[in-house]
């Protein structure tokens, strides 16, 4: 049995395009200094110019559109809990029952363990997935569209930390078929 969910940045999408959008205003403002100072030369290679960074702009946010859109999938299965997400934005993680210390429920916005630095990744409202360090210290890998979570220390010392809209059925599936959540 294999139970899955995704974490998707869902409405915050548009966020990304704000570089496309800024692009093409760049672009219009140099179309339109062209325009008016057609007669003076200086000005159109700085018209050039400007044009030349708004399609750059405009490249560059459609890039991190299509590389940043990958949500993020969680899957249980039996003995392991796998987190697939886009290699530049936090990238993926397995881990088996073998390697876990302890797990339990905790919230990742104002327990004993938060969230300090985001290394890689996406963190938006309550979304948050990737690479973290903690207020320990220690790294974590996170997938969580939720403040409360299934806390996963590993016995490396780093943490795995899950979470969606019904965190409690997570920790019985994670129980069930992973390691105990206490």
């Amino acid at each position: 049995m294999v139970y899955s969910f995704v974490i998707s940045e869902g409405n915050f999408n548009f966020i990304l395009l704000l570089p496309v959008i800024i692009g093409i205003i760049v672009i219009f403002l140099g179309v339109f200094a062209k325009k008016k100072n057609e007669n003076t030369k200086g000005i159109k290679n700085t018209v050039y110019i400007t044009i030349g960074v708004g399609a750059v702009i405009i490249i560059v946010g459609v890039v991190l559109f299509l590389l940043l859109i990958e949500p993020y999938t969680v899957k249980i299965g039996n003995g392991y809990i796998s987190v697939v997400g886009s290699s530049i934005d936090g990238g993926s993680i397995n881990v088996t029952s073998n390697e876990i210390e302890s797990a339990y429920l905790g919230n990742i916005a104002t327990g004993n363990l938060t969230l300090s630095l985001r290394t890689d990744g996406t963190s938006i409202g309550n979304i948050n997935a990737g690479s973290f360090l903690l207020s320990n210290n220690a790294k974590a890998y996170v997938a969580s569209e939720n403040g409360t979570d299934v806390i996963i220390k590993l016995k490396d010392g780093s943490y795995l930390i899950v979470g969606n809209n019904n965190t409690d059925a997570l920790a019985a599936i994670i129980s069930k078929y992973v390691y105990n959540v206490s």
